[in-house]
């Protein structure tokens, strides 16, 4: 059996680093005041991610010990299509390690791997900057500068998986003691500290990982002192071995990767890959000299520059502040003559995960320059372009400024400081480093920002001790793209399931597909609600003027939704007020009102859905489909769809209407149409197979177009004859009927 001291370490060191751990969970405690004075109701965070986080925490031991399943794939959401989290924002070893806390509550099993991530961070970090220091105040510093930095803080409001960034320093740490002291057992522990990271972590931290290894081992070949460490028999040896530790300590997470991932799961991560993504979250030049929006004492200061971290804060914020910096620089001015001996395998990561986190094109000022970025190669490097983010760089930079820092400080403390400054260098460093890192909230306002409520109606907690099959639809289920936090609602859901445990018609995750949109938007009380949420009204986007309460009836019976429940706090009262009233008139009075939610049950209707036809044309949300107001218009990410449109219909393609039946029936569908570009085909497919085909021309023609209905749905598709999605294609169509 292997011993502590087989390790390196005796009690007294572990006496220390206990102490160690204790001030940085101290210092945690006051940055995070609010969450620990409620540590089991409130969350640091706000917005649909922090209530994925929880929900992923009690969806992998839920998995695992409960339904004998793979994590990796749920049908709880999404339902019926369900969801595949091969390469989602996941990470399993946080959920199992909190299924004990979770006893407690979620919240209290969310925040406990918070604070582990922030009190590791600094305590990995301090073995790090130790092991080239030997200094403990310096590397005590070391250990504060990379836990709190604000790029650690920022990200960790909401993204539970970049709150643990611990195991990087620790990885880092036995990788360079393999190279020092070729020893296997530091190659088993770097690997534990790789699967650690990746899967307590995420993905993307194990490809910065891999990065970073590539970059330390290129700078050793380069520096001629290090390079007979690594290009030798044992080294290789060693790093295979330690490749194979890798792939078996973690092959249970990385087989239930690869056994899901499949064309649709990397065309969906791809499509979040583009340089137009990369670009819009890459920070801006003055973003590493702004301090973060959540200091409360500088706050003041980021509020001047709001634009250059807009729109996605959290990603932009990479400050690392004018302390670390200064420490950093006396670092290299003062091993300068061996400065790449000494300090080159942190300086040489430094600069380039800097030159890669500025992104495809420097910003400056709010504006993207021209000037190409290096990661416009490193787009070009297969599968490693899924990391998305290119200021999430910043991590490995702050891990690199933090070792820099320590050792300037220790320089400073040895050849610029007398006996008696000695004394209060570490009082002064700490406090300034405070002052640039703290994230207290000065204010109601700042605090309501940071921090999410995570209490349950025990509305949920009931429906989850019913017996039976059912699934449940919570309203509203789609994402407003017109909020500060669109997927708010929608991961609140997810957070609400894990009290009622039944399959969610709706849900979210970072990464969604085309047919877990469709499978939403195909129910017209899902896309009413979504107008109400935008401030619409309570209206289906279509000129076809029918009551669509059949086909939503008949869809919650196909979904097998057991109960509807409405979140409050989604709407103002008038809105609140419509939706409630629709719901009533369909559904019955409610089964459960408080201040939060409104639950009703399907029970007495959906068995008896069905009586009348409808047509209907589905909302959908991307950039390859079409919303039908009065006018076709495509609605992105950045789309609001909020606008009024001429009276005439231009078609996007394709465009798709939806038609319910109880029987087998035929109908007559009139339309008038024309080409205002000239001559042109409007191809029509019904049930997946073609039905006709419509010569137009520049005058507008009426057409008919006869088809017999299923019992259920049926759907009819124009596609004009181009591949154009934009709003003004080729083709425009007005006055739609449908005639039994």
């Amino acid at each position: 059996m292997l011993s502590m001291e087989k390790f390196g370490i005796d009690a007294k060191q572990l006496k220390k680093y206990a102490l160690i751990a204790l001030a940085y969970l101290i210092i945690s405690s006051i940055f995070f005041y609010p969450m620990v004075l409620d540590i089991a109701a409130k969350v640091p965070g706000s917005g649909g991610d922090v209530y994925q986080g929880m929900w992923g925490l009690w969806w992998v031991p839920y998995a695992l010990f409960t339904l004998h399943a793979t994590p990796y794939f749920t049908s709880y959401v999404f339902y019926p299509v369900g969801a595949n989290l091969a390469t989602q924002t996941f990470s399993p070893i946080a959920g199992i390690v909190s299924a004990v806390f979770q006893q407690v509550s979620l919240a209290f099993a969310y925040n406990i791997i918070f604070l582990l991530g922030f009190v590791l961070s600094g305590l990995f970090a301090y073995l790090l900057a130790h092991h080239i220091t030997k200094n403990d105040t310096a590397s005590f510093l070391a250990g504060f500068i990379y836990a709190f930095g604000p790029i650690h803080s920022i990200q960790a409001f909401g993204h539970l998986q970049f709150t643990n960034i611990e195991f990087i320093p620790l990885f880092l740490l036995f990788f360079l003691k393999m190279t020092e002291e070729r020893k296997m057992k530091h190659a088993i522990c770097a690997a534990a500290s790789f699967v650690l990271l990746t899967f307590m972590g995420d993905i993307e931290q194990g490809l910065m990982t891999v990065l970073l290894v590539f970059f330390v081992l290129a700078y050793m070949i380069i520096e001629k002192t290090h390079r007979n460490k690594i290009l030798n028999k044992k080294f290789a040896y060693l790093f295979i071995e330690m490749l194979a530790a890798i792939l078996l300590l973690g092959s249970p997470f990385f087989i239930g990767i690869l056994s899901g991932l499949n064309n649709a799961v990397l065309s969906s991560v791809n499509s979040q890959a583009s340089l137009q993504y990369n670009e819009l979250y890459s920070p801006d030049l003055f973003s590493f000299l702004i301090p973060s929006q959540q200091n409360g004492l500088l706050s003041f200061i980021s509020k001047s520059f709001a634009s250059i971290n807009a729109p996605a804060v959290a990603e932009r914020t990479v400050y690392a502040g004018y302390t670390v910096l200064l420490l950093a620089a006396l670092a290299v001015v003062s091993e300068y003559k061996q400065m790449f001996r000494k300090i080159g395998v942190f300086l040489v990561p430094l600069i380039l995960f800097a030159l890669l986190a500025i992104g495809p094109y420097l910003q400056i000022g709010g504006t993207v320059t021209g000037i190409p970025g290096v990661y416009l190669l490193y787009d070009l490097v297969p599968f490693f372009n899924v990391l998305r983010e290119p200021g999430r760089f910043d991590i490995m930079i702050q891990l690199m400024l933090s070792v820099l820092a320590a050792v300037g400080f220790m320089e400073l403390e040895n050849k610029h400081a007398n006996a008696e400054l000695k004394k209060y260098l570490p009082v002064i460093f700490i406090a300034l480093l405070i002052m640039e890192y703290n994230t207290l909230p000065i204010g109601q306002s700042m605090l309501s920002s940071m921090y999410s409520n995570a209490t349950i109606p025990k509305a949920y907690a009931e429906i989850g001790a019913l017996q039976g099959n059912f699934t449940m639809l919570l309203l509203p289920a789609l994402p407003n793209y017109a909020s500060n936090t669109p997927a708010l609602y929608p991961g609140l859901a997810l957070f609400y399931q894990t009290a009622f445990r039944k399959p969610l018609v709706g849900g979210y995750t970072t990464r969604y597909n085309a047919s877990q949109i469709f499978s939403l938007v195909n129910v017209p009380l899902v896309a009413s609600a979504q107008y109400l949420q935008n401030g619409e009204g309570l209206v289906y986007g279509s000129p076809i003027a029918v009551n669509y309460t059949n086909s939503t009836v008949f869809l919650l019976g196909a979904y097998n939704v057991g109960f509807v429940s409405v979140i409050r706090q989604a709407y103002n009262i008038t809105e609140l007020q419509q939706i409630t009233s629709y719901l009533t008139s369909m559904l019955g009075d409610p089964v459960y009102q408080s201040n939060d939610t409104i639950v009703f049950s399907t029970l007495n209707i959906v068995n008896q859905a069905g009586r009348a036809f409808a047509a209907y044309t589905p909302v959908l949300f991307g950039d390859s489909a079409s919303i039908w107001q009065p006018g076709w218009v495509i609605c992105g990410e950045s789309v609001t769809c909020k606008a009024s449109y001429s009276d005439k219909w231009f078609a996007a393609n394709p465009a798709y209407i939806n038609m319910y039946s109880p029987n087998y029936t035929r109908i007559n569908i009139t339309m008038q149409a024309f080409a205002p570009v000239g001559f042109q085909k409007e191809y029509i497919y019904f049930n997946n197979q073609p039905a006709s085909i419509l010569n137009l021309t520049p005058s507008v023609q009426n057409f008919t177009l006869k088809v017999g209905l299923n019992p259920g749905i049926n759907q009819l598709v124009l596609l004009s004859t181009t591949n154009s999605t934009s709003v003004y294609s080729n083709v425009g169509i007005v006055n739609i009927t449908f005639n039994r």
